[in-house]
């Protein structure tokens, strides 16, 4: 049986190959290209949680809107804010194995994004905990929209709930599994975790 992708109820086949065409890859459709892996995933952070530089530049590349006003208030209060609450959010766990206190912490993002807006806050937290902290962007919020039954910055808190249930899905976990196994061999680079493989499906998808 081939192993697919599921989010949302509905089946992303070619989830595979849009992963590995992300990630500079060959693929079934052609010859490698080039997204942002190399400029968001690749890119370590610093040590801690105080939010850097890296984190900064990285997310830049996946949020277009990214500029002076989003530094600004980084440099103004809002780095300390992010590390305050990342101060509370484990390292090494995968948003499908969090435990409710994990969870309701993961919920309170949209506290501290006024000024800056969830979208760009949970790119710059997911660079410091890219197993745990979903992005929310329009290509995940209109996935799930269905789902959720709602749009905008009202969507965070079910959107969490549902991509954790996707994540806990047995055939999710055995596909972004062998996902990961086959990157491990083939990128040089750091292997996107199971979250964002599956953020990556759906944006490459939308």
């Amino acid at each position: 049986m081939t192993l697919t992708l599921e989010c949302a109820g509905m089946s992303l086949p070619d989830a595979r190959d849009q992963i590995r065409r992300y990630c500079s890859l060959a693929w079934s459709g052609g010859e490698p290209e080039t997204w942002a892996y190399e400029y968001f995933d690749s890119v370590p952070t610093g040590p801690g949680d105080l939010v850097g530089p890296p984190d900064l530049l990285a997310s830049a590349a996946l949020h277009p809107g990214f500029g002076r006003s989003e530094m600004t208030w980084f440099n103004h209060g809002g780095a300390e804010s992010c590390e305050e609450w990342l101060s509370g959010l484990p390292r090494d766990v995968d948003l499908a194995d969090a435990d409710e206190g994990t969870i309701a912490r993961l919920l309170e993002l949209p506290r501290i994004s006024e000024g800056i807006g969830l979208s760009a806050l949970s790119k710059v937290t997911h660079h410091k905990r890219p197993r745990l902290i979903p992005l929310f962007d329009r290509a995940a919020v209109d996935r799930y929209r269905k789902v959720t039954g709602v749009r905008g910055e009202a969507a965070w808190s079910p959107l969490v709930g549902a991509m954790r249930a996707d994540l806990a899905m047995d055939r999710n976990r055995r596909f972004l599994a062998d996902v990961r196994g086959e990157l491990a061999r083939e990128l040089t680079g750091p292997v996107p975790s199971d979250l964002r493989q599956m953020d990556i499906a759906i944006w490459m998808s939308r």
